[in-house]
């Protein structure tokens, strides 16, 4: 366990960053107390989004001094607006204090933290998995451009032809990297260890509150729930790898907290101190930085809240005064062209169908779903039972119904991402999500988590009435041994959420980030010739590698340019050439590597991230080329090998 020692500076500086990005703004928004935390988080990661566009057009390159100072123009930007947004003005109460909501996410962030731990194994290992590839290497291509445009992020296209692609997350981690100075990999953990073990805490608790309550219980309950559903954020761990989807989730409390106040649904105002001004302003901000990060988040956020913008606009009908007709014809035009706008753009951004068709049928996808731990082996009841008893006490309470039509949009939406076949109804449906039924698994705490808070602080506050009674039964000061039993139902309540879905999903983490026995990706051989290819290939030239046996790694960990830098990377005719014939030599094999500037080539083998693959094929001459007439081995380690192109000189 020693080794993780190696992620504490990294992940000192990634919160560091965050802290340094998004402070300055929530301070000249005069956020006090929880609203501090939660003004900070989202305001971060919206500097990050702005600067990635904001500095190339400036001519200015991407570094952690020219990212702050943006975050500090930010705030200048607001502070100027301050009288016109308003300000926090009372003091924040005892249950909105910094420290103990803090404490609260913690609880739940330090549970993730273990299960994290638990899966990754090694604090630099890379995720065995196809978009890990493109991922960390986009990071290096930031590093080498200077530039974490959206529009710049031409790794996987031509530089003619750059399309818009979000960078929020891989910026991110190219922050860490100039200021911690560890490597991609070891950066890349830290930044999962930020968003995972800390914004999505914070922002689990801030929605929990928003919901039930600003109550220590409800806090304390919300910290616990933010770590028990496997779904998120384990499942994006696992899959994919789905980094900038991490962070887009990760991100969609702060704005849909913000929105339920501006609505003053529930308990959402009194959940944190905020002007409307500055409630606007987190809403737009946390919209915009988890959009950025990946434009799904914008979908998400529209499934969980739009019954909650429904429920709003009723009451506004029902809202009796002398201007009742112009508000009803207000409220009447501004849903229409609110549903007109998100069906516009519902179809406008979806996606082709992929294909990837469902493994069960509808009704036990939903199942799965209900059951708390979709996509993995078993469920998770306890959790479920939650939910279901949150569902309960909604309907009694009436002002909380809204959140049942939201959980069960989203069943439904998995529903028929795993379990219905390709069509063109279900793409026009989740097309947002690719069709892909472990995304939209990674967004069913949105709701889940609200209803089970409702059901968990109920029951907490029934055992807590049952524990005064008990004590007064027995004579003794109920205040007495208060403490120890607090102690005592929080450890109980981590226990029984983090049951058999929590398990599960460290597994599935675990099988994704196994160098020994399950390297699909990059071997610890292939890894550590990796780390050593500076000793032999010079900074100012290109290696053949071949992206699908991990070889292209070589551009994130050894920082060496490579033919094609991710598995869907721009494949020319003439590298296309060069790569299907390496292993015969011959003059044109030579001709072709001086014209693209190849002296080194990169065996690690036919173990393929996606096997039998046809799109591998044009790379099947980089593989067993020991007996080429044209390569010298110059490196070894196990069977990853390094070639040095030195027969063409003859």
């Amino acid at each position: 366990m020693t080794e993780w020692l190696a992620l504490l500076f990294p992940l000192t500086c990634s919160l560091a960053l965050v802290a340094t990005l998004g402070l300055p703004a929530a301070l000249a928004l005069g956020a006090r107390g929880f609203t501090l935390a939660l003004l900070t988080i989202p305001a971060a990661f919206a500097v990050i989004s702005v600067a990635s566009i904001a500095l190339p057009l400036a001519g200015l390159t991407w570094t952690p001094v020219t990212v702050c100072a943006s975050g500090v123009g930010l705030a200048l930007l607001l502070l100027i607006a301050r009288r016109w947004l308003g300000s926090q003005n009372e003091p924040p109460s005892r249950a909105a204090r910094f420290w103990p909501v803090s404490a609260a996410a913690a609880i739940g962030g330090a549970a993730i933290a273990v299960s994290l731990v638990l899966g990754i194994k090694g604090p630099s290992h890379v995720s065995q998995s196809y978009d890990a590839i493109f991922h960390l290497n986009a990071v290096r291509f930031i590093l080498d451009t200077g530039s974490a445009s959206p529009f710049d992020m031409t790794l996987a296209t031509s530089p003619d032809a750059a399309v818009y692609y979000p960078t929020p997350w891989h910026g991110f981690v190219a922050l860490i990297v100039q200021l911690s100075g560890a490597s991609i990999p070891l950066a890349t953990n830290a930044a999962v260890f930020t968003v995972a073990c800390v914004v999505w805490p914070i922002g689990a608790v801030a929605l929990g509150r928003a919901v039930a309550g600003p109550s220590m219980r409800v806090t304390l309950v919300s910290g616990i729930l933010a770590a028990a559903f496997p779904s998120f954020p384990l499942l994006l761990v696992r899959y994919g790898v789905l980094y900038p989807n991490l962070l887009a989730t990760a991100l969609i409390p702060f704005a849909f907290v913000a929105l339920l106040a501006l609505l003053n649904l529930g308990p959402a105002r009194t959940s944190f101190a905020a002007s409307n001004g500055t409630r606007i302003v987190l809403f737009l901000g946390a919209l915009g930085a988890a959009s950025t990060a990946h434009p799904n988040a914008f979908f998400a956020l529209v499934v969980v809240s739009l019954p909650a913008v429904f429920v709003s606009a009723y009451r506004g009908w029902r809202r009796p005064g002398q201007e009742q007709l112009g508000t009803r014809v207000a409220i009447a035009l501004g849903l229409l062209a609110l549903c007109g706008a998100i069906g516009f753009l519902w179809l406008r951004a979806t996606t082709s169908d992929n294909g990837w068709e469902g493994t069960k049928s509808f009704p036990a996808a939903v199942w799965d779903a209900f059951g708390s731990s979709p996509r993995l082996e078993g469920h998770a009841w306890v959790l479920t039972a939650l939910v279901v008893i949150g569902a309960i006490i909604a309907i009694g309470q009436r002002r909380h119904r809204w959140l049942i039509i939201s959980y069960a949009a989203l069943l439904l939406l998995f529903g028929v991402a795993n379990g219905l076949p390709a069509s063109a109804l279900r793409t026009a449906l989740i097309g947002l999500w690719y069709n892909d039924a472990w995304r939209l698994a990674a967004i069913l705490p949105l709701a889940a988590i609200p209803l089970a808070v409702l059901g968990l602080s109920t029951l907490a506050a029934l055992i807590h009435v049952g524990w005064l009674r008990w004590r007064a039964l027995l004579g003794r000061d109920p205040a007495t041994g208060r403490a120890a039993a607090a102690g005592a139902a929080v450890l109980l309540a981590l226990a029984a959420t983090q049951g058999s879905g929590i398990y599960a999903a460290v597994q599935a983490v675990s099988s994704r980030y196994d160098p020994v026995g399950n390297p699909i990706l990059l071997s610890e051989d292939e890894e550590t010739l990796l780390k050593r290819l500076d000793e032999h290939v010079p900074a100012d030239t290109v290696l053949a590698a071949n992206p699908w046996n991990g070889g292209s790694l070589a551009y994130a960990i050894s920082d060496r340019e490579v033919l094609v830098a991710h598995t869907g990377g721009l494949l020319t005719p003439e590298v296309a050439e060069l790569t299907s014939n390496l292993a015969d030599g011959g003059a044109r094999v030579c001709e072709l590597a001086a014209d693209l500037n190849v002296e080194f080539v990169l065996d690690f083998g036919e173990r393929y991230v996606f096997p039998g693959t046809p799109r591998a094929e044009p790379f099947a001459g980089i593989s067993g080329v020991e007996d080429s007439s044209i390569l010298t081995e110059v490196d070894r380690e196990g069977d990853a090998v390094l070639f040095e192109i030195t027969g063409c000189s003859q």
